[in-house]
């Protein structure tokens, strides 16, 4: 039998990303909360690199934790959704998600395994210009 590595389909879990809702709440889509397995991880950390800036600065990482302290983002549920309360974060971090044009805030997570800890980063996605030189999203 051939020594083969296999990989897992890139849809496995759907769709993979959060977006701000005007609330200021971010919401998780399902594939999503299936990745960070919200019924085990309830309490998470919200942070960023220190050295970032520039565009770096739109990434952010999610740590699952098992003790609360005031730094903890508790997981919410909502009908099949996961939402985490980040008003505060975004006001801090300069992110204007109740923009008067519509335009949403969204990020693209992914896990990361680093030193046998878990943990998720958000990407913020950016919006870009098509070819008729309106703005769009990237997909």
């Amino acid at each position: 039998m051939l020594d083969i590595e296999f990989f897992e389909p890139e849809d496995k879990y759907g769709s993979i990303k959060a977006t701000v809702h005007r609330s200021g709440k971010l919401g998780f889509t399902q594939g999503a909360a299936k990745l960070i397995d919200f019924e085990a991880n309830t309490m998470f950390k919200i942070g960023r690199k220190k050295t970032d800036t520039g565009s770096n600065s739109d990434i952010l990482y999610m740590i699952p934790i098992k003790d609360k302290d005031d730094m903890t983002f508790t997981a919410l549920k909502a009908g099949g959704y996961y939402y985490l309360k980040t008003k505060r974060l975004l006001t801090q971090l300069g992110i204007d998600y109740r923009a008067a044009d519509g335009e949403s805030v969204s990020f693209e997570i992914d896990e990361i395994n680093e030193d046998g800890n878990k943990y998720y980063k958000l990407i913020r996605r950016k919006k870009r210009t098509n070819t008729s030189g309106e703005p769009s999203n990237e997909t």
